[in-house]
């Protein structure tokens, strides 16, 4: 495991860019109906964003 330190400045960019990602990646599983290994990789990045962006929300729990 790895130690990363980050202001809370930082943190809440890391949010918000994750937040970002995540609403392209769906945007993109979207218009990924064709490509069904595409849209397999893309809902794994999906789930791997959501689940770092609760891990920051959980730094960040005064922040919405």
């Amino acid at each position: 495991m790895m130690n990363l330190e980050v202001s809370k400045e930082e943190l809440a960019l890391i949010k918000m860019l994750l937040g970002r990602e995540e609403l392209s990646t769906r945007i993109e599983i979207h218009h990924a109906r064709m490509s069904f290994e595409y849209r397999d990789y893309l809902k794994t990045r999906e789930k791997e964003i959501r689940d770092l962006l609760e891990k920051v929300k959980k730094l960040l729990p005064d922040e919405s």
